[in-house]
């Protein structure tokens, strides 16, 4: 039963709830951690026990390394065959590497064949997604697809238990959470059971069009009281196709505990050719009854199949804590991925013996062991490192934009509340920011959770502040640690789960991105909140160039972009007037400004189009076409065949009395190029013949006319066109 507070509580509970904060609550300054502790022992920094030997990195190993990334940043799915025969020569030099299909794990899950919703709203902004009556909610979890004809789809899974084994069910929305339709059911093996709270997700987006929902847990036989194990399921859609699990790491035996797995990839930036990562928290008994505590790692080259093979990493990720005492812990793991020139992960754990501490370390890619090099020496106290520290969750948004955060519950005055820290500096804890505590200073806050949106630098945290009635709290921010959304009450339930933390998410819609999943006081029910109070509509307006310009290849423009409610955005090119286009970059932050060294691509229907990188439907293009042209010390660049016609202003332009007359021809043609005067009269006719496809240049020599403006027009299959010159005698 509920504790029932006093009238002084409930009206501070009240007065929380009541206030609205626009902008982030942050400690000032940036916290330095000053002393690197290398091993096991939070009063000695120089003592290195319970640290792994680092192995070296042989330059054999280096050279297969940098010829994977090479193919991987290509973003070819046909290379994928030669990237996994490379990557199986580097698992054969790596002693602490093992790799091997997945573990058959004998559960169940069928495809829904009714597309209908299984739920509407009953209450504006509130779903409740599922209703189990009285079994137990164990474990939920949540995941937006990003890219694709289906960005924006929404995921939810959640197990219940049931008699025997746990069940499973899978749906997805849409609506942005307020519809729900089913996916998949299914049920675990003989009499296994999810642990309370160990669900995380993860989904991997070929640009093919299809997906993959990456669900990992933490799980027990025999109802509860048999092994510590891991494993997960993998739902391929919209192609069904789906299979289980189980997670086996060498020297996997009855005696040693895995739980609370957690997964990322780097889908964010190797569309086509990711690789998931994965952690457990772990401990296996010394010979004197002590629980080693530590972290596995693995990782999978070739994610988009439902019987994936798995890469078992370093035998421990960073190093071991051995208690004095015989108590099992619970150690809480997360990890991330993010790339700094390569591509690395990051390995977060908390709630150890010294559990007034956010312990993080590094590795790259291919190789672990872990190190603390670069993530801040080790243990981080920040402002308060004399208080406890729990349920450390990271997050990245997968690109090379440095923004980590890591967000967690910490013990102050005997109430448990909630804190960040964030770094925009790739993980690096050493130096970075802090927020000041959040919830209720009376009454307890639970476990947090985090996610980071691909490719842009918004992050959203959500936990529940137990209260008269409870408050879900969700907070959007950015990597500046601005918070543009900050929701005090987003559960329509008044009494909330304490086992079953909030999950959060995000919704594709400007300005009211807000989602989350939630279970009430029990666990025995599922609901999502969506939308957040409304705010200004978001908005790009191209400036320039927008329509007239003519920019020379290989010099450097400035594009130029007003915005509202915009954090980044992405730019392309068009030189066909709109009808295909290309990257000029994929994200950069919305400061109304990029200078851009104009591409090789001489075209006089150019168009530039601004999105903004979490809501592309936000979006603004050129006015009118500008043009791409040559300018003198180029010439040679104009090579190969174009994909259009193309004519190019002539240069030098204005000219006396020489000047040149550049067009292309995607395929062989038949042209036409006449010089006309100011009135429309031919007074030149420079060429009439079969060309073949390529760039071409004519010399037109003005000497014998007067000064004054001239036209040139060309005729190509069905292309024409006509530009205007000036001569000056």
């Amino acid at each position: 039963m509920k504790r029932f507070f006093t009238l002084f509580l409930l009206l501070s509970t009240i007065y929380l709830f009541s206030t609205k904060i626009l902008f982030a609550q942050e400690e000032p300054g940036v916290f330095k951690t000053s002393v690197q502790y290398k091993g096991d022992n939070s009063n000695n920094p120089d003592d290195v026990s319970g640290t792994e030997l680092q192995r070296t990195t042989s330059q054999q190993e280096k050279k297969l390394i940098d010829e994977i990334r090479m193919l991987r940043e290509k973003n070819d799915r046909s290379l994928l065959n030669r990237i996994l025969d490379l990557e199986n020569q580097l698992e054969k030099l790596n002693p602490n590497s093992v790799s091997k299909p997945a573990e058959h794990y004998n559960g169940t899950i069928y495809a829904v064949n009714n597309s209908s919703p299984v739920s509407s709203p009953n209450e504006i902004g509130h779903t409740e997604i599922f209703n189990s009556g009285s079994s137990y909610i164990s474990g939920i979890a949540t995941a937006t697809e990003q890219a694709g004809a289906t960005a924006g789809r929404i995921w939810v899974a959640l197990f219940y238990r049931t008699s025997g084994s746990d069940s499973l069910r899978v749906y997805f929305s849409d609506s942005n959470g307020s519809t729900w339709s089913a996916y998949a059911y299914g049920y675990l093996g003989g009499t296994d059971v999810i642990n309370f709270d160990q669900v995380d997700m993860e989904i991997i987006e070929n640009t093919t069009g299809e997906k993959y929902v990456w669900i990992v847990y933490g799980y027990r036989n025999s109802g509860g009281t048999g092994r510590w194990r891991t494993g997960g399921l993998i739902l391929q859609t919209p192609t069904f196709g789906a299979g289980f699990f189980a997670l086996s790491w060498p020297s996997d035996d009855a005696t040693k505990r895995f739980y609370r797995a957690r997964i990322t990839s780097d889908n964010a930036r190797y569309p086509s050719l990711a690789y998931v990562y994965m952690v457990a928290s772990f401990d296996s008994l010394t010979s004197a009854n002590y629980h080693n505590n530590t972290q596995k790692t693995l990782r999978c080259t070739n994610p988009y199949t439902t019987t994936p093979t798995f890469s078992y990493k370093a035998d421990k990720f960073y190093w071991n804590t051995t208690p004095s005492d015989g108590n099992i812990r619970d150690l809480h793991s997360d990890i991330a991925f993010f790339h700094n020139g390569s591509d690395s992960i990051i390995v977060s754990y908390s709630n150890m013996r010294d559990s007034t501490k956010i312990f993080f370390a590094k590795s790259n890619i291919s190789n672990g062991p872990g190190t603390s090099t670069g993530a801040g020496g080790g243990g981080i106290g920040g402002s308060s490192p004399s208080d406890y520290k729990q349920f450390g969750r990271m997050s990245s948004n997968g690109n090379d934009n440095g923004s980590i955060i890591c967000v967690f519950r910490q013990s102050t005055n005997n109430i448990w509340r909630i804190s960040y820290y964030r770094t925009n500096n790739y993980g690096n804890f050493a130096g970075m920011h802090q927020a000041v505590l959040q919830g209720s200073p009376v009454n307890h806050s639970y476990q947090p959770d985090i996610v980071g949106v691909r490719n842009a630098a918004k992050h959203y945290f959500a936990w529940t502040v137990n209260g008269t009635p409870d408050s879900l709290r969700y907070i959007g921010t950015n990597a500046q640690g601005i918070w543009d959304q900050n929701v005090y009450m987003m559960n329509s339930q008044s009494s909330l789960s304490g086992t079953q933390g909030p999950k959060p998410g995000f919704r594709y819609v400007n300005d009211d991105s807000c989602f989350v999943i939630y279970s009430p006081f029990g666990p025995y029910h599922v609901w999502s909140a969506y939308g957040c109070e409304p705010g200004t509509a978001a908005s790009v307006t191209v400036t320039s160039p927008n329509g007239g310009e003519t920019w020379g290849i290989g010099t450097s423009h400035n594009i130029t972009w007003t915005s509202s409610g915009v954090t980044n955005v992405k730019i392309e090119l068009s030189t066909n007037n709109g009808s295909n286009w290309s990257n000029i970059i994929a994200s950069t932050p919305s400061t109304g400004t990029y200078s851009w060294n104009v591409s090789n691509t001489p075209s006089a229907q150019c168009l530039v189009r601004i999105s903004d990188v979490s809501s592309p439907s936000t979006q603004d293009v050129s006015d009118g076409v500008f043009t791409i042209e040559l300018l003198p010390g180029v010439e040679d660049e104009l090579s190969g065949i174009p994909n259009d016609y193309v004519l190019l202003q002539n240069y030098p332009n204005p000219f006396n009395p020489t000047t040149t007359i550049y067009y292309g021809l995607p395929q062989e043609s038949s042209v036409k190029l006449i010089i006309y005067d100011v009135l429309g009269n031919q007074i030149l006719k420079i060429s009439e013949e079969q060309q073949q496809a390529g760039y071409h240049k004519v010399e037109f020599d003005a000497s014998s006319f007067r000064s004054g403006v001239y036209f040139y027009r060309i005729e190509a299959g069905k292309f024409v066109q006509t530009r205007k010159m000036i001569l000056i005698k």
